[in-house]
């Protein structure tokens, strides 16, 4: 029998070499073609992340108190926080693919698939194409089907887009220090940070495909104070980051 490991108290002290850390995780899914006119929907941060504008098909659209996307090129987002920060660290990213756009209602041992719609398929359906145990299917929950055949109840399910999201990295665009600390927050806005998506053997800027979901974080420093090094003022590396 196996038995879930427990999260003891030992990993919740993190000592650094950063006065104050702020770290801001969000997603959003990338959707050119939406009626909003700002290329992306379901911005997701806790409330920490003020706007995002990507380029649209659409009509330029307004965001947060009224400020229309610029629009920017194919391949850039460009990212603006509710917080004003005094240096930026570092950043990571993922990205969730797509579907392929096509639903299915059976599936081939084997293959992967995430669910679309549930319809009224029962749980036993479910787990008789693969689903696994101990959990209850739910839209975008995915797994490798173990037998072939009709799912029933007129559930669907969709396999990865071919393709993928077409994104190979992301970086980032300009000095990250010189838009995040804005003059007038309360009427304009924290920092501001733009981001490129780049893809192929040049790394050209490249349109994620729509329906991709974008993971960043961000790691700021929120103080000014910088810790000397013990060596002479004027010595290489002492001071902030």
């Amino acid at each position: 029998m196996s038995y879930a490991r427990g999260f003891s108290q030992n990993g919740t002290k993190l000592k650094a070499n950063i006065t104050e850390v702020k770290e801001i995780e969000m997603n959003f899914t990338v959707d050119s073609t939406n009626g909003n006119g700002l290329g992306v929907r379901s911005i997701k941060s806790n409330g920490y992340v003020r706007q995002v504008f990507m380029h649209t098909s659409a009509t330029p659209g307004a965001g947060m108190d009224g400020l229309v996307n610029p629009n920017p090129p194919v391949g850039f987002a460009w990212i603006q926080f509710k917080n004003n920060f005094n240096y930026a660290l570092s950043g990571s990213n993922s990205i969730v693919s797509p579907v392929s756009g096509t639903p299915l209602t059976s599936v081939t041992a084997n293959g992967v698939y995430t669910i679309v719609s549930l319809g009224t398929a029962t749980l036993a359906q479910w787990q008789a194409v693969g689903y696994p145990q101990g959990f209850t299917p739910v839209v975008g929950g995915t797994f490798v089907a173990t037998s072939s055949g009709a799912i029933g109840g007129s559930a669907a399910v969709e396999v990865p887009l071919a393709t993928g999201s077409g994104i190979s990295t992301i970086d980032i665009i300009g000095d990250p220090n010189a838009m995040i600390n804005n003059s007038n927050i309360f009427t304009n806005g924290g920092a501001w940070v733009m981001i490129r998506f780049l893809s192929g053997s040049t790394l050209a800027a490249t349109a994620p495909a729509n329906g991709s979901v974008i993971a960043l974080r961000f790691r700021f420093d929120g103080s000014s104070v910088s810790i000397p090094d013990g060596g002479p003022s004027n010595s290489p590396g002492s001071g902030g980051l």
